[in-house]
Parts: C-alpha cells; structure tokens; sequence
C-alpha cells in the first residue's frame, strides 16, 4: 500500500502534542479522509475484470506481483473488490485463522465437534421435477420439531402377505421382527420397499395384535386399495414398515407428490447434514478467495484517474497546493 498512500494528498492541522513550541505549529499528515476509488464505468463493467481464486495464504501484494508484476499495485486488487478492511474481508492465513477460531470456540472439542447448524445436503425433487428443499438451504437447529420433519419409529418387517397367504385380497397382514410401541387401531402406518408395489404405501391400521402384558405391537392388518398380484411377496430383508407417531429412531421429510398423489418420506440422513463450527467458520473464509482482479490492459487507467482524485482542486482558503491543505488554527478562537 506504499505506494498508494505516496499519492493521498496532507492535510495541515494545528499540534495538540505535548512537544509544540508555539500557538501557530502545525503538523502534516495524511488525509485518510480522501479514498480512491474506480470509477463507476469500470467497476461495474465485469468486461474489465477477471475471476482470482486467492490460493494459500497469498497477499494483495502477492496477487499484484503475479498479476501486474508490481507488488506495490496490491492496492489496485483491493480497490478493484471494494475491501476496506483487509482483517475481516481477506482471507486469514491459516496459522492466524486457527488461533482466531480456537479463540472464538475456547476449545478444539467445541470447534472441531461443535455443531454450528444443519443445512440440506442435496437438493430434494418431487417427481416432476419441482426443487422442494435446495441444496444448501440452513435449518434451524431443532429441525426435529420443525415443519416437515417427523419422527418415525422404523422397524424391519418379517412377513407380510395378503388374504390367507395363497390368494390375495385386500386384507395384509404385517409381522414385524422388533415391533412397535404404541401401534393401535386407526394409526397410520408407511410401508416401504416392498418388491409388490401394492404392499407399499400410506395405510391405516385395521387391527393389532399385543401380546399380554405388553405394550409393543408385534403384528397388524390393514386394507391395501387394490388386490395384490403375489399374495406372499419375497423379501430382501429391507422391508419397513414406519410409524410417526411412536418413540421416534429415526426422522424424515414428509412432502405430498400432487403428480403421484401420495405422501413421499426422506429420510433426513440423506436429506441432512450437521455442520462444525470450524467448517462453518472455513467455508466463511473460504467464499473471500473468489474475488475479481483488474486486468491489466486497463491499468493505465486506474492510475491516471487515481491520481486525478487524490489532487485538492483550487479553491477555498484551506487550499495550498494540489497535494496540501491547511486547517484553521482553533486555538486563536480558545
């Protein structure tokens, strides 16, 4: 930056310092008042910019040097992305970054382990194509109790098959392998991964079946809408059946599919993911290397015009000279 504060113009102002010798000692110093800046047509015209990936721990002046050859230009690279404050709006090299963080977390369990947020790992579509939830999008921390989510007590199905298990009806009966806490007549039910696409599905228990003295239910009937072709499907051992109303293990996004009419579920380890204090913390940094660069066929340009702004123009009487202006001495007034 040298070599653009050469070209701030000074400024005159009357010495409160202990050490002044007299009433009318003035001291010069630079007019941080008096920024440059590119001009509009430039700086909104991407036409004379180039995309910069910062890399490292690589400083303006590094960036000048490789662009313009000229490390003395690294104010040109700041000016060019509007940074004002190089502390926060440039990324940290990683030596300081880690101190700041551990710092700002007080421990390396709290930054390393420490979840920031949530946020959608992946962009969720409904069948037509239709983007529900975008990659990307932050969710709240209890996410759990919020909105679409639900709880969902998932249990791994042992038999399931349909009339009295050699010809089918609409009536299935469900066995499952751990049951489930708090199935009753009229819950709702979700059967999924069924090789006979009719077995799968949204249902409303019919019957249940509790052993005595307990209170998980082992078994279940309900009422598919139409007759199963495979009165005793196959299983591959992935078969579910999930119930949103019980001590939930696991959790989903619930949305209604208008094309295929029926309830879809996420589940939210797919659709969900848990971000660290320290990723959260890099990611921020991160997003400040992607900057723009001033190519350098317009340099020319950039210099000429900041000379032009940095010069006083005449006129006024703290006017002196086009690098210098005089403030007025309060102290006479005092």
């Amino acid at each position: 930056m040298a070599s653009y504060f050469r070209q701030v113009p000074n400024f005159e102002y009357v010495n409160r310092t202990a050490d002044n010798k007299a009433i009318s000692d003035y001291v010069e110093v630079k007019n941080i008042f008096t920024r440059g800046k590119l001009r509009p047509d430039i700086f909104e015209n991407l036409t004379f910019f180039t995309k910069y990936q910062i890399i490292g721990d690589e400083r303006p002046d590094n960036v000048a040097f490789k662009v313009y050859n000229d490390s003395t230009l690294d104010w040109v690279v700041l000016l060019s992305n509007n940074i004002v404050n190089i502390q926060s709006e440039w990324p940290l090299q990683q030596a300081v970054f880690d101190k700041v963080m551990l710092d700002r977390y007080g421990s390396y369990d709290n930054l390393f382990n420490g979840v920031h947020h949530y946020e959608v790992n992946e962009d969720l579509k409904n069948s037509a194509g239709a983007v529900l939830l975008e990659k990307g999008l932050r969710l709240p921390n209890k996410w759990r109790d919020n909105g679409n989510f639900i709880g969902i007590f998932n249990t791994q199905i042992s038999q399931i098959f349909s009339g009295d298990g050699v010809t089918p009806s609409t009536t299935v009966s469900v066995t499952l392998k751990n049951g489930i806490l708090g199935l009753e007549e009229g819950s709702e039910i979700v059967i999924t991964n069924v090789a006979e696409p009719e077995y799968n599905g949204r249902f409303v228990v019919k019957t249940v079946n509790i052993p005595f003295n307990d209170k998980i239910a082992r078994s279940f009937t309900f009422t598919a809408s139409s007759t199963p072709n495979n009165a005793n499907p196959t299983l591959n051992e992935k078969e579910e059946a999930l119930f949103k109303d019980g001590n939930a293990n696991s959790y989903y996004y619930e949305y209604y599919d208008d094309r295929l009419q029926q309830y879809q579920l996420v589940p939210a380890s797919n659709l969900v993911k848990e971000v660290t204090n320290y990723q959260y913390e890099f990611d921020l940094d991160n997003e400040k290397r992607n900057i723009f660069v001033l190519k350098p066929e317009y340099l020319n340009v950039v210099l000429n015009d900041l000379e032009e702004i940095m010069e006083y123009k005449k006129g006024g009487v703290q006017y002196m000279n086009p690098t210098l202006k005089k403030g007025d001495n309060i102290r006479l007034y005092e």
